[in-house]
């Protein structure tokens, strides 16, 4: 009898041993490690297997209110089958969930039970692009090697003694190869896009990346300069430095990203890009030291974080002041910093670029914190008038030497130069900013709006021809030669698609330019669009109103497109088939008094005017579709 119960416990005991050495997960697993991600916006904080269901303890960081939303179509997937969401506490399943001040919340996702021994599984919000998904999460409590995929021969380690060769000057092509790994089916690369700094326009030169197979793409470009950019994919974007005619590869693994970056468990170690060509070093550099050259930003631009109320009680002088100390405390730092030359010269570079900003643009810094300050509508009219720099708060920054070339590394160099030329009044010498006769400031301010002629595009007259050739540098020539091929051939190809009409601007006085317009439909409603190329709730709004237009156009509304010179010619240009209606191209001084005249600080902004030529309504911001109807039916 004692025999046989020993024998029945030995049995029991070896069942049960056997049932957890096929099952080797643990019941709970805080923080599970990963691989791919879309998303910093959820995170598993713990997952709890049961008999009965798969839990998963999420954590969510967004921005105070705004809202996040998990659909009812969400699964987990393990060794190819999908176990759909059952439920869920502390968040409802496909509603606007807001997100609290402290932009951090916190729920729980309900999933069936997994068959013993599963050991990975992936989170799936729903198929859709944009919807959360986590992949590679493990369930053993391991935290496996991953290998990033990236060539072999292609070395990471910097060299700390490198230093920024003196910039290029010359029209040419230029390829980047760019080539994505470490992707997994249902990750959304969408378009890959560049964006290049052009000197010569005061704008970023936009190129769609050509697909060439699965996770690779190209962009050829034409570059004027040693040039600054950026590419964006995948929620991602990557710094690039570039010389004309000179090419690059781009190698760059998502996963092994998302484990760099993981938010419970950085692996900073992990190499997830590389390059190979133009600028290789210093484009090593720029990404390794990214989050350092942030840092170092002294831009008064609310917009980039630096909201500072206390300069609304300082004069120029005292703002000034403040800017310089601001600058040299930064620069002081960065003398003792231990870091490679290069980045030591790119942030100066881009610390003498904020300093002309936040000069150079006073008054609109001013406006900004003022507006933060008093949480006002940034479309609010204000009737106050803001400190504007200068002469002699212009004159102030001759000590950074801007005829300096090597500015073309710092990151808006373009902006700088327009931040320059545009507050300095024509009373004022260039060489008293600079403190030099000659240089590229003094030849860019010179040839600059002659150039910008290419854009538009507009032939050159015979004192146009001397101003280029007065420099003594065939580059300039060349450049806008180039600029002009390229706008032409562009304009050729936009208008053999029609459906749309470009209207010549009247020459007019500059506050009488829209009424000027308005004026040649007269007997007609008129209902006008100001926006921007830039402007992602111009071009949004945009797509919703075209689905009233046939409306519109059956009561016989006229409708109107003015855009300004903040948008590229050639970007503008090409939008244009796609948008259909008339459209106008504003000067810059046209656009700033259309901008006073009609008290609008931002766009889009929309003006109805009766058939009498007066304006009868105006809103800054999309005011929705049903808005828009009921004020054009009150002029009808």
């Amino acid at each position: 009898m004692i025999m046989k119960k020993n024998y029945l416990l030995f049995i029991l005991l070896l069942g049960l041993i056997t049932i957890r050495c096929t099952d080797p997960r643990p019941k709970t697993i805080e923080k599970p490690t990963h691989g791919l991600q879309n998303t910093k916006t959820v995170e598993i904080n713990k997952i709890v297997l049961t008999d009965s269901a798969t839990i998963l303890y999420m954590d969510a960081y967004f921005y105070p209110g705004n809202w996040i939303q998990i659909d009812s179509a969400t699964y987990i997937q393990a060794d190819g089958k999908k176990y759909t969401i059952t439920g869920s506490d502390s968040i409802e399943l496909n509603k606007k969930h807001w997100m609290p001040d402290s932009g951090e919340d916190h729920f729980t996702l309900y999933f069936p039970p997994l068959p013993k021994g599963t050991k990975i599984i992936d989170f799936i919000e729903s198929d859709c692009d944009n919807c959360f998904k986590i992949w590679d999460i493990d369930l053993t409590g391991k935290n496996k090697t991953y290998k990033p995929q990236l060539p072999d021969n292609i070395n990471t380690k910097i060299d700390k003694e490198y230093k920024l060769p003196e910039p290029v000057f010359k029209a040419a092509s230029s390829k980047i190869t760019f080539h994505l790994t470490g992707l997994k089916e249902g990750y959304a690369i969408g378009e890959p896009e560049l964006k290049i700094n052009n000197l010569f326009t005061k704008d970023m030169d936009e190129y769609a990346g050509k697909k060439e197979s699965d996770g690779t793409y190209t962009f050829e470009v034409d570059l004027y300069s040693t040039s600054t950019g950026f590419i964006t994919f995948s929620n991602n974007y990557l710094n690039v430095v570039l010389n004309p005619g000179e090419n690059l590869d781009i190698y760059y693994d998502l996963t092994a990203f998302s484990k760099n970056t993981s938010r419970y468990h950085p692996q900073s170690n992990l190499t997830f890009c590389t390059f190979n060509g133009s600028f290789d070093e210093l484009n090593t550099q720029i990404l390794q030291y990214r989050d350092t050259l942030q840092s170092y930003s002294n831009t008064l631009n609310v917009f980039a974080g630096r909201a500072d109320s206390t300069i609304l009680e300082m004069n120029n002088t005292q703002y000034v002041d403040y800017v310089f100390k601001d600058y040299d405390k930064k620069m002081a730092k960065l003398e003792k910093a231990d870091l490679p030359q290069a980045i030591k010269q790119v942030i100066k570079n881009n610390l003498k670029d904020d300093v002309i900003y936040n000069i150079g643009f006073m008054n609109r810094i001013y406006e900004a914190n003022y507006r933060v300050k008093n949480n006002l509508d940034w479309d609010k009219p204000l009737g106050i008038q803001f400190p504007k720099a200068t002469e002699k708060d212009l004159i102030s920054l001759k000590k950074l030497d801007l005829n300096d070339p090597m500015l073309l590394y710092s990151k808006d160099f373009k902006y700088s130069f327009s931040n320059i030329s545009g507050p300095i009044p024509p009373s004022i010498n260039i060489e008293t900013i600079t403190g030099s006769k000659t240089g590229l400031l003094k030849d860019l301010r010179e040839v600059f709006p002659v150039i910008f002629k290419a854009s538009e595009p507009a032939e050159l007259s015979s004192k146009d021809e001397s101003i280029l050739s007065g420099t003594g540098n065939p580059y300039y020539k060349e450049v806008y030669d180039l600029i002009f091929k390229k706008t032409k051939q562009l304009q050729k190809e936009v208008l053999s698609k029609g459906g749309f009409k470009i209207e010549s601007t009247p020459d007019v006085e500059k506050d009488k330019v829209l009424e000027t317009i308005v004026s040649k439909y007269k007997g007609k409603v008129v209902f006008i669009d100001i926006w921007a190329t830039w402007c992602g709730p111009c071009i949004g709004a945009m797509k919703t109103i075209k689905t009233i237009k046939p409306t519109m156009t059956e009561k016989g509304i006229v409708s109107l497109y003015v855009s300004g010179e903040t948008s590229p010619k050639n970007k503008w240009m090409s939008m244009l088939p796609e948008i259909g209606g008339i459209h106008y191209y504003l000067k810059e001084e046209q656009w700033n008094a259309l901008s006073e005249k009609y008290k609008f600080n931002g766009i889009p902004t929309y003006m109805i005017f009766d058939k009498k030529g007066k304006m009868a309504f105006k809103a800054t911001g999309y005011p929705g579709n049903n808005k828009i109807l009921e004020e054009l039916e009150k002029v009808l």
